[in-house]
């Protein structure tokens, strides 16, 4: 234990040097230029553009964004500029994702009733579409209803029910419409919803009960009826009058509904030498009004990301791009996923992904926390250590200015705020599209940018006020020098790159140290050792990474061969292994590409509702470093031909923590079930 601590010591001691070194990677002037260039409030005005539009896929308000982007990506230069037109009736399927038709409203609005005489009139307007879109939930249908109020607790299950009469009547629930409708509407005959749905369990959960959340009803199959959502305030004042037998009557009128219509997805490039490799800097445009930090923040800082580098080639103080840059702003997930199996060339040619997705928050206003996130583990990758490094060098330059007045770069807008970013260098997480491109279908590498937690997101109050331009301004700076090293990476640069890698590298040896002692004193020393071996193999393969932009030059190769050596040696496992008998190994099926899980449509709970086949215990577990859905898609990532059924349970042990086989073979069995897998042969494990 004592030398295991040691070593901890000495690694983390050597890494803390990053902190004292100058700009990372790019030259002093290209730094210094884009660091001049790139501006919050030209990010934030964008940003307030697309704030005004209900940004649903497929709909009007979509596709006037899109176009309003389009339009701002000309004016700053952009070349190819376009806006693809993918199109989505509910039929067409793109890969796994099975296109969402488009929803549209025209009119709604929800009247609290008085009696007068012997008649129900109109006396308080509850919610209006126009007003404040958020009021009626996503996918909600054309309807008219007057009608008592039932509240009917979380609705859920069939006892909450219990006493109460439902039919032709309108019920207040506290969950999601979507896990109410089935049976709430379809077995009991409800004339609609009203829900007061909080938003995600944060530290601030519940303490703001004027806040109205973001609503979806399921978008198959077609709902036939609508949903309203209110605030937790609302809720509450009806509650009261309802426990104390007075009768709350409410009028919804709604003209909405789904129709035919697309995906309209807007791009665009910066021309490189290289046509045939990209450099992608991604977003998600759809989101509910004003939606200014999920994800108009994302949209309006990748666009200033491209303003800034146009701008800077066009002037002369930075040279034209050795590989293309491409900037996309697709509907989240199911835009990304329908975009790459439609349009297969863009995804050959990507070699990594900037994704954006909350990149404003004021961390005064909505908590907000900014991570630079990793590619999942079964994608080792050094594009890792590149956006690390930047980030980390916003955040040694932004506490310099905060604590004493003066940095190199400081990096503020002068309408935004000068504290220090303070950004977290995280593992992979799931939620956003950059999960789509690090996919087994497509294994392209992502630095994720994203703020969390954001206590208004997903509420009406996610508004302009709550973003900060610095913020806007440093998530930019981090974008462009991330994507302007790595488009121009070439094999002079591996040497000065190894150095940045082989510095993280001693961080991570450290965490997956830490992990192993932890493993150890569960007494699971077994465990412990496969997670360093895996760690070890990980650490090859980021520096093997490096390949697929540049040769590494001799002298750095045997720089991280020794490097590599010297890991093995300090962690010093066990060549105990965890063994087992004859294995299956899987290998992918050329289709359909795509994650089995989008919005709107789970591929895979479809394909295994349709053979009958019980939901798998790998979607239900709990390990120490991850939960069910990112156990299993990372389960189907390490799928390649080559590994066994054992050893994909080893990788996975060692990326979230100790699984039993059986669960792994179980949910690998399903997917080869539903055709998403195919059996390769039998290895004979030692």
């Amino acid at each position: 234990m004592r030398v295991r601590i040691l070593v901890l010591g000495y690694l983390l001691l050597a890494a803390s040097a990053y902190a004292t070194e100058p700009p990372p990677l790019l030259p002093e002037p290209t730094v210094r230029a884009i660091a001049s260039e790139v501006s919050g409030t030209a990010a934030k005005r964008n940003l307030q553009d697309l704030t005004l539009f209900h940004r649903m896929r497929g709909s009007r308000g979509f596709r006037a964004a899109a176009e309003r982007v389009r339009d701002r990506a000309k004016e700053y230069g952009l070349s190819e500029v376009e806006i693809l037109e993918l199109p989505a009736d509910g039929a067409v399927f793109y890969g796994t994702q099975r296109s969402r038709p488009a929803w549209d409203v025209d009119f709604a609005e929800l009247w609290e009733q008085r009696q007068e005489g012997g008649s129900w009139v109109d006396a308080e307007r509850v919610a209006s579409w126009e007003a404040r879109p958020i009021v009626l939930a996503q996918d909600s249908a054309s309807g008219e209803a007057a009608a008592e109020l039932v509240d009917v607790g979380a609705g859920t299950a069939e006892g909450d029910y219990q006493g109460k009469e439902v039919r032709g009547k309108l019920v207040l629930t506290s969950s999601q419409p979507g896990a109410v409708y089935k049976l709430a509407v379809d077995r009991l005959g409800a004339a609609g919803i009203v829900s007061y749905a909080q938003n995600q369990v944060t530290g601030w959960w519940k303490e703001d009960e004027n806040l109205v959340r973001w609503g979806h009803l399921d978008t198959f199959p077609a709902p036939r009826t609508f949903a309203f959502m209110v605030s937790l305030k609302a809720a509450r004042a009806w509650q009261e009058r309802l426990a104390a037998g007075q009768t709350v009557r409410l009028r919804a009128s709604v003209k909405a509904g789904q129709h035919p219509g697309a995906y309209s997805i807007a791009t665009g490039v910066i021309p490189g030498a290289d046509r045939q490799h990209e450099v992608v800097l991604s977003c998600h445009l759809d989101h509910q009004r004003p939606g200014a930090n999920d994800n108009a923040s994302g949209c309006a800082t990748i666009l200033e990301v491209g303003r800034t580098l146009a701008k800077l080639v066009r002037e002369g103080k930075l040279a034209p791009p050795r590989r293309t840059l491409r900037f996309v702003w697709p509907p989240e997930i199911e835009g990304t996923t329908s975009l790459l199996n439609a349009r297969p060339d863009l995804a050959a040619r990507a070699l990594a992904v900037i994704h954006m997705d909350m990149v404003g928050g004021d961390a005064e206003i909505t908590k907000a926390v900014f991570h630079v996130t990793r590619s999942p583990k079964s994608l080792p990758t050094f594009v890792n250590d590149v956006g690390a490094a930047f980030g980390r060098f916003v955040n040694e330059q932004s506490y310099a200015l905060a604590a004493t007045g003066e940095a190199p770069y400081p990096l503020v807008d002068p309408e935004g705020s000068k504290r220090a970013l303070q950004a977290e260098f995280v593992d992979f997480t799931e939620g956003s599209d950059h999960q789509v491109w690090s996919e087994g279908s497509w294994r392209v590498p992502a630095i994720y940018l994203n703020d969390w937690p954001d206590r208004y997101i997903h509420t009406h109050a996610d508004g302009v006020a709550n973003i900060d331009p610095t913020k806007l301004m440093r998530a930019a700076f981090i974008g462009a020098t991330s994507a302007w090293y790595l488009a121009g990476l070439d094999a002079n640069q591996v040497p000065a790159l190894w150095e940045v890698v082989r510095r993280d590298s001693l961080e991570r040896t450290a965490d997956a140290l830490a992990r192993s002692e932890r493993l150890r004193a569960m007494g699971e020393g077994a465990e412990a050792d496969n997670l360093l071996r895996f760690h070890l193999a990980q650490e090859a393969a980021i520096v093997d990474s490096i390949n697929r932009f540049a040769a590494v030059p001799p002298g750095a190769r045997k720089s991280a061969d020794d490097h590599l050596a010297l890991l093995r040696r300090l962690v010093g496992i066990s060549e105990r292994k965890l063994t087992g008998t004859a294995d299956v190994v899987y290998r992918r099926a050329p289709e359909p590409k795509g994650p089995m899980g989008g919005f709107g449509y789970d591929y895979f709970q479809d394909h295994i509702s349709q053979k009958g086949i019980a939901a798998p215990a790998l979607l239900k577990r709990t390990g120490l470093w991850g939960g069910g859905g990112e156990y299993a898609y990372e389960a189907l990532n390490l799928v390649d031909g080559r590994r066994s059924v054992r050893e994909i349970r080893d990788a996975l042990a060692a990326i979230y923590g100790p699984v039993p086989l059986p669960e792994v073979a179980e949910y690998l069995g399903d997917l080869e079930t539903i055709g998403i897998l195919q059996r390769e042969k039998v290895s004979h494990a030692p």
